[in-house]
């Protein structure tokens, strides 16, 4: 990665042994659905292993995470990303990713890509280009949104069920290992409840004064962050969970998915 050295703490950040989402490196509306996402995607951090390619990295925000369990980190992005534009000083490689990934067959042992797939209008391109440059043993992980809201304007395209992600990988030539959700039915109202409080917190601070509503704003801020750790801690209690499961109110009805896929081994004598 370029810049390694300069590379500073955002979304994810260490605090002992332990990684973490920081909380004032997400919009305080998006604070409950990244816990929920972090906490599947740190679930698979023993599948991370030789040159990882960070696919759609923005700002690499997981580079602290995946760093020392990787010997090589490549972080590839399209030069219209939102992302990149603010902070392309990580990219090593600019790519147009509805096309293809600059990169020789079979030379990457581990591709990392959170919240892109929703963003690729022609995702079985990318995905064959994924299998392309997979090792036999490599392995991919990708995060996906189901119910969430329209962001990066107007290249937002798809939301994807665990059925198009398993029929995509198919025809792509790969397989799926272990798919998780992330959030739940409840977990949904208290993403959507957020992000519409957090926007209500904005006309505020924007229709008051500036000495008024820069401290009402901030002080909405933070107790929307702590609804939200709150509500985090709170359904993924055991009991909770198990609770949720009997409703069939969790993998149905999901902010999202996180899977790990290989290469489709050939089982044809």
């Amino acid at each position: 990665m370029k810049n390694a050295t300069n590379w500073k703490p955002t979304k994810i950040e260490n605090r002992g042994d332990k990684f973490y989402v920081n909380e004032l490196g997400v919009s305080s509306g998006s604070l409950f659905m990244t816990l929920e996402d972090f906490r599947v995607i740190n679930s698979f951090k023993s599948y991370l292993k030789g040159h990882l390619i960070d696919l759609g990295c923005g700002n690499a925000p997981y580079y602290q995470w995946y760093k020392d369990r990787v010997d090589r980190v490549t972080c590839i992005d399209w030069p219209q990303s939102k992302q990149s534009k603010n902070d392309a000083k990580y990219v090593d490689v600019f790519a147009n990713l509805n096309e293809s990934v600059p990169l020789e067959d079979n030379s990457v042992d581990f591709v990392f890509s959170t919240s892109v797939l929703e963003h690729i209008c022609e995702p079985l391109i990318l995905l064959k280009e994924i299998s392309r440059i997979l090792k036999s043993d490599g392995y991919l992980l990708l995060s996906v949104p189901f119910i969430y809201n329209l962001h990066e304007e107007p290249y937002d395209y798809y939301r994807y069920t665990p059925y198009s992600l398993e029929h995509l990988a198919e025809k792509a030539g790969l397989e799926i290992v272990s798919l998780k959700h992330y959030g739940c039915g409840f977990g949904v109202l208290i993403d959507v409840s957020s992000k519409i409080i957090q926007a209500l917190i904005e006309v505020i601070r924007k229709s008051l004064p500036r000495y008024i509503g820069s401290p009402i704003s901030k002080l909405g801020n933070m107790q929307l962050r702590l609804f939200q750790q709150i509500s985090f801690i709170v359904l993924n209690q055991k009991q909770i969970v198990n609770i949720i499961e009997r409703a069939n109110l969790s993998s149905r009805i999901a902010l999202g998915y996180v899977a790990i896929l290989k290469i489709k081994q050939n089982t044809e004598i």
